[in-house]
């Protein structure tokens, strides 16, 4: 995963349990702006004078039970991802889901370095020191700009992250109107710099230990995606208030107006459709037929909507985009590890808080690689609606397809930027992309 993602870190989008309710959006009708333009400025190594993505190794001391222990790295991993983050520059991925690997930390035993599995054949021996290596992170604004290898990011972390509920209570965690504290979540909540705060604390040294470069100018994939003639799109519009859904929950308020988008733009609805809602136009000069399909909360509520599941597996297996505004309900959902994916190139739009954090691993594996595989995500709790993230991107997208200058991941990404207006998205396996107006790039 390490050596082939690239992050161009620049927007900002949708909804997740850790963001206000996010209506519809007051922007113009993107898709009505069918004439393609684009500045004429050059791209440049990297898209986004904001940002940078790197590998950082991870190195703490970690207490606890015995039959803990062995999750401390992972638990660690979250305080620290939760401390840097709140600092506004650097963004970890998460790790929640190492802590069931026995290969990925490293624990220091007699001044020698032995995965989980090697140390945990040792007799007697009590781990305590350990190093995460290869994690990969974001940097964004002055973090970026000054980013170099070898370069030491401090992060606070306590002593022993299983005992946090017992031994500060809620000192050292900030209050969320959506969420109550508990062993599981304090991570998430975790400001050890509150006044009061009250529990044993050092520092976890972050080791810048690559900055990964990109090359000048990168596009999506356009061959494969128009290789019939065709674009199929989805948009899972998620629930964001609680109980029955309800026709003005703002999951359902948006996803009328991209409907009405798409019917001013000239797109036709399908009815029946085959769930949700389908609307259709055949492109006047490239001959391409886009289609969207809209689902609702009521077709798919978000990533807990057991019920529904076999709605999302469905917007999975048929559609080359698939955009996602909905929760994230903190990283704890394996909605997108439990799909089957199919194995032609798609780009996933994901809009919920932290996606980079918390689910690009698990798409990534079930792609199989970012050989058939693009993703978009945010670094941050976000609160904007996918009509001002996916749907300018997607209008940039479409309307550059009647042209030769097909619009690429830089000029989509502005598009996004300027739609939100901040620097906490970005597009992930991008950098080896072959397509590009004058021919493939890869032998």
């Amino acid at each position: 995963m390490h050596s082939t993602r690239v992050t161009f870190s620049i927007l900002a989008v949708a909804l997740a349990a850790c963001a206000p309710a996010a209506g519809p959006s007051d922007a113009p009708n993107p898709f009505l702006e069918e004439e393609y333009s684009d500045e004429g400025k050059a791209d440049t190594a990297y898209l986004n004078p904001d940002g940078v993505e790197v590998e950082v190794d991870l190195e703490a001391d970690v207490e606890g039970t015995a039959y803990r222990i062995w999750d401390g790295p992972a638990e660690l991993g979250q305080f620290a991802l939760t401390y840097l983050r709140k600092r506004g520059e650097v963004y970890l991925e998460s790790l929640a889901e190492d802590s069931t690997s026995d290969q990925r930390a490293e624990w220091q035993i007699n001044g020698q370095w032995l995965t989980a599995a090697e140390a945990k054949k040792l007799q007697g021996v009590t781990p305590k020191r350990f190093r995460l290596r290869g994690v990969n992170a974001v940097l964004l604004h002055s973090a970026g700009k000054e980013a170099r290898v070898g370069q030491v990011l401090p992060a606070k972390v306590p002593v022993n992250p299983f005992s946090m509920m017992s031994d500060a209570g809620d000192t050292c965690a900030d209050p969320d109107g959506h969420i109550s504290l508990s062993s599981s979540v304090y991570w998430y909540l975790f400001n050890p710099e509150k006044e009061g705060c009250k529990t044993a604390m050092h520092e976890m040294t972050v080791t810048i230990s690559k900055v990964l470069p990109v090359k000048a100018t990168v596009y999506p994939e356009y061959d494969r995606l128009l290789k019939d003639k065709k674009l199929t799109i989805v948009v899972l519009f998620g629930q964001i208030g609680d109980g029955e859904i309800s026709e003005w929950d703002a999951g359902m308020t948006v996803a009328r107006q991209m409907a009405r988008w798409l019917e001013a733009a000239g797109y036709k609805e399908v009815t029946p459709a085959p769930l949700g809602r389908r609307f259709t136009k055949t492109l006047k000069k490239s001959k391409v037929v886009v289609e969207f399909d809209l689902y609702s909360p009521k077709e798919f509520s978000g990533l807990g909507d057991f019920g529904h599941f076999a709605n999302f597996q469905k917007a999975l297996s048929e559609h080359e985009l698939v955009v996602y505004d909905g929760h994230s309900m903190l990283g704890a959902s394996d909605f997108w590890a439990r799909p089957s994916y199919p194995d032609f190139y798609q780009i996933f739009l994901y809009g919920g808080c932290l996606g980079y954090e918390y689910y690009v691993r698990p798409i990534l594996a079930g792609k199989k690689g970012w050989a058939n595989v693009d993703i978009l995500s945010s670094v941050v709790e976000v609160s904007a609606s996918a009509n001002d993230f996916a749907a300018p991107a997607l209008a940039k997208m479409i309307a550059s397809l009647e042209t030769t200058k097909k619009a690429s991941w830089k000029t989509l990404l502005g598009e996004v930027r300027s739609g939100v207006g901040d620097s906490t998205f970005g597009v992930s396996g991008v950098r080896d992309n072959c397509w590009t107006p004058s021919g493939s790039r890869c032998k």
